[in-house]
C-alpha cells in the first residue's frame, strides 16, 4: 500500500479550498500537502501557473479567505442536517483502493458507514434490463452478499437498483455511488432506496450537498464504483452506456473485470458479449466463478446441501426446473402431469425456498 502524506489541515479548511473555482483535485492535493494551512497558502501562494490562477480568482484574495470559510461553514451545516460525513483524501477512513486510482476525489461525502474490513464487488448494467438480466443480477447480488462481500453499484434504475435491493434483502451490505449531492437524489424511489442503503452500508458522492445531477457527472461517478471495488461484474449492456464506461475504468484501474454472457440476438447483451470476445473481461457463468477467480475459495467450495423430496412428482418437477424461467403449463405438458398436480408441488417447493415464481406464472430453480 502506498504511503500517504498526513495532512495537518482540518476538513473545514480543505472544504473551503474546494470553493476556489477551477481548482482540480490533483492541484488541491498538492497544495494541501505543500502548505500547513489555508492561512499560509493565502500568505505565500505558489510562484507558478497555479499561483497565478489562484491570485486571479475573485475568491482567492486576501479579503476572500473569510468568504471561502463562510461557504465551507454553510456546506458543513447542510451535511450535518442530512447526517452526511465528509472524508478528505488523507482521512484514515477514506477507502484505500480508491486512493490508488489515477484521479481520486479530494473529498467524499458519505451517508452511512464504510466498512474497510470487507471487500466490495461492483455490479453494473443497463437501466432497461430484460428478465434474464434481472434474474441474473438477483442471483449474483444475493450470492455476493451471503458470502460477506459488499455489493457496489450506482443507484440507477434497472441492474443497479436490483443489485442494491437483493444485497439488502439478503441481509448484506451495499454501497451506492451517486452523481449528485446526497440531498438531491431523484426520483423519489431512488431516494427511498438510498435511505435504506445508508442504514446497511453507505451512499457515496464526490459532490457537495445541494448539487444536482448533470450528464457529465455520471462518468465521473462510474470511476468511483470501480475504484472502491476489488472487481466489477457487467450484467447486460448495449454497445454504448454507463456500464461499459465503468468497465473501461475498471480496466484502467487494474481491477478484475467480469462480464455475464447473454443472448447473441439481444441488444442488451451486445456490450457484455463484446467485452468477452475482445478478451477485456473474464466470462462469468455464475457468481461462484467470480469469487473463485478472485481467490475466495471458501465461498465457491462450500459443501452442497442434499435436498430431500416427499415424493417422486416433487423430485421430477424440481429436476425439470433450471435458472431459465418456464411456465407452469409448459412444465405440466413436458412432464405429462396435470396442471393441478404441478401447481400444488410448485407451491410446496416455493414454500421450502427451493424455487421461485416470477411474472407470467413462470418458475425458476434457486
Amino acid at each position: 500500500m502506498n504511503v500517504i502524506n498526513k495532512s495537518v489541515w482540518d476538513v473545514k479548511e480543505i472544504l473551503a479550498l474546494t470553493f476556489v473555482r477551477g481548482l482540480t483535485a490533483v492541484t488541491l492535493r498538492s497544495l494541501v500537502e505543500k502548505y500547513n494551512s489555508l492561512e499560509e497558502l493565502f500568505d505565500k501562494p505558489p510562484e507558478n501557473k497555479v499561483g497565478q490562477r489562484l491570485l486571479q480568482n475573485d475568491l482567492f484574495l486576501k479579503s476572500g479567505i473569510d468568504a471561502l470559510r463562510s461557504e465551507a461553514e454553510i456546506q458543513l451545516e447542510r451535511c450535518n442536517k442530512q447526517s452526511v460525513d465528509i472524508l478528505h483524501f488523507w482521512d484514515e477512513r477514506y477507502p484505500v483502493l480508491l486512493r490508488e486510482i489515477p484521479f481520486p476525489p479530494a473529498l467524499l461525502f458519505v451517508k452511512g458507514t464504510l466498512i474497510p474490513e470487507k471487500d466490495s464487488i461492483g455490479i453494473v448494467g443497463t437501466r432497461l434490463c430484460t428478465s434474464y438480466g434481472k434474474l441474473t443480477t438477483e442471483r449474483f447480488a444475493e450470492y455476493f452478499a451471503k458470502n460477506d462481500m459488499i455489493v457496489t453499484s450506482g443507484l440507477a434504475n434497472g441492474i443497479d437498483s436490483i443489485a442494491h435491493k437483493f444485497a439488502l434483502n439478503t441481509g448484506g451490505k451495499t454501497y451506492a455511488v451517486i452523481a449528485s449531492g446526497i440531498d438531491c437524489i431523484s426520483p423519489q424511489l431512488s431516494a427511498k432506496l438510498a435511505e435504506q442503503i445508508s442504514e446497511n452500508g453507505a451512499v457515496i458522492s464526490e459532490y457537495k450537498c445541494g448539487v444536482k445531477a448533470m450528464p457529465a457527472y455520471f462518468p465521473q461517478r462510474n470511476r468511483i464504483i470501480s475504484g472502491v471495488s476489488k472487481a466489477v461484474v457487467v450484467i447486460e449492456s448495449g454497445l454504448k452506456g454507463g456500464a461499459l464506461i465503468t468497465a473501461q475504468f475498471a480496466a484502467d484501474q487494474s481491477r478484475e473485470l467480469f462480464a455475464v454472457p447473454g443472448n447473441i440476438s439481444s441488444e442488451k447483451s451486445m456490450g457484455t458479449n463484446k467485452l468477452i470476445r475482445k478478451n477485456m473481461a473474464i466470462i462469468a457463468l455464475s457468481p461462484e466463478d467470480v469469487l473463485d477467480e478472485l481467490g475466495y475459495m471458501q465461498a465457491s467450495h462450500s459443501p452442497e446441501v442434499e435436498i430431500t423430496f416427499t415424493h417422486d412428482i416433487e423430485r421430477k418437477i424440481y429436476s425439470a426446473l433450471s435458472f431459465e424461467p418456464i411456465q407452469m403449463d409448459t412444465l405440466a405438458d413436458n412432464l405429462k402431469l396435470s396442471p393441478q398436480d404441478v401447481m400444488v408441488n410448485l407451491l410446496m417447493l416455493e414454500f421450502r425456498g427451493l424455487i421461485r415464481q416470477i411474472a407470467g406464472k413462470q418458475f425458476i430453480r434457486l
